[in-house]
């Protein structure tokens, strides 16, 4: 990821940060973006003058502590984006199979 102020770090206006994390998924306003600066609860900003401006690394990294990471349902705890997710095995779509149990086909032959 780029440092605040790197040669590819962007600055941004509020309305262009709340475009930004709105194309993210995080749907948010420029007056919001306002709200929660003085909230102190939003992304980091800086002030250019008088001009709230916000770099674009910044923007992200606030998307990703508002991202949770994905589940396969509402009853899952929400885990952070950044805490490692540990792999299912492939033919785990509903997290039904459990990883020590014999094979499909040895299960079948058992119920008989």
């Amino acid at each position: 990821m780029t440092e605040p102020g790197d040669d590819r770090d962007r600055l941004l206006s509020r309305k262009e940060a709340a475009i930004y994390l709105t194309n993210l998924g995080l749907t948010m306003s420029a007056q919001t973006l306002a709200r929660l600066f003085s909230e102190g609860r939003g992304p980091l900003c800086s002030t250019v003058g008088s001009r709230a401006k916000y770099w674009e690394s910044n923007l992200f990294s606030y998307f990703r502590t508002q991202a949770h990471a994905p589940r396969q349902s509402s009853s899952e705890p929400l885990l952070p984006m950044d805490k490692e997710i540990p792999p299912r095995p492939a033919n785990d779509r509903l997290g039904l199979v459990d990883d020590t149990s014999a094979a499909p086909s040895a299960r079948r032959r058992e119920r008989r």
